[in-house]
């Protein structure tokens, strides 16, 4: 199977048809003020990217028509920056980060090779770029989506052991069948991956007691009380002390609360 079948297959769905990529719907993806000049080079360039890499055509272009808004946002990258970073990003899927450098960049990576130099920290830096960077951060996905197939897969293998008592068949093409215990069982790991996700929520409301409520009215209106009164006291020359003395024994009012 080729390197473009499994892509299409497994790791992204690719479009089947052709982008129609002209210069002026390239310009059109440009972010807003870019003097970006989009040549009949880019062109060229953005029409060979399956031939160069082996890779679905029209994926590629789909991909790179998504990430020109990167254009100017990361300093010094220009629309081939970005078609070379969309082939490297895809390569890697199939292949290891050296040989996907080599694949998008054979020019540089065969005169570091004919030069009897290292190439793995070129392919270090390039794969550490922002724009590298901010593509692979795009092309996330999450592992339960990624590997979805292998879940359905092993769900439908499940339902054949316990539902319809069928194992596959054997060297032979002759129809397995399984024992009671392991019908069982394959029906409780069938029933645990299929349960529907139970939704917890604790949805509590607390609110005061009509007579908490009633309770701290009545006492709002015995403290104003005696913020009158002590009012009334100092002006009239009384000690601050004798008046600070509201006389409320409040383990009294604790051991009344107790016993209502």
């Amino acid at each position: 199977m080729k390197d473009k079948d499994k892509l299409r297959g497994s790791v992204t769905l690719a479009p089947s048809i052709p982008q129609n990529i002209t210069r002026e719907r390239l310009v059109g993806l440009l972010p807003r003020g870019s003097s970006t000049q989009v040549t009949d080079e880019i062109l060229e360039t953005i029409n060979k990217m399956g031939e160069q890499t082996d890779l679905p055509q029209e994926l590629l272009e789909e991909e790179v028509m998504s990430y020109m808004h990167l254009v100017g946002s990361i300093k010094g990258v220009g629309i081939n920056d970005v078609i070379n970073a969309t082939k490297y990003c895809n390569l890697k899927r199939s292949y290891s980060n050296k040989q996907a450098y080599s694949i998008v960049f054979p020019a540089k990576y065969d005169e570091r090779i004919n030069a009897g130099k290292p190439v793995d920290n070129y392919v270090a830096m390039y794969n550490a770029t922002k724009l590298v960077t901010a593509i692979d951060k795009e092309n996330l996905v999450a592992a339960h989506i990624k590997h979805y197939p292998y879940f359905d897969a092993a769900v439908k293998e499940l339902a054949k052991v316990g539902l319809y008592n069928n194992a596959g068949t054997n060297a032979d093409g002759e129809k397995m069948t399984v024992s009671p215990m392991v019908k069982v069982q394959a029906l409780k790991e069938l029933a645990a991956l299929t349960k529907q996700p139970e939704v917890s929520q604790f949805d509590i409301k607390i609110n005061p007691s009509d007579k908490a409520l009633d309770m701290q009215e009545q006492m709002n209106q015995q403290l104003e009380k005696l913020v009158n009164v002590a009012h009334k006291q100092l002006e009239a020359g009384a000690d601050i002390l004798e008046v600070q003395n509201i006389g409320i024994n409040f383990e009294e009012i604790n051991d009344a609360e107790v016993v209502n």
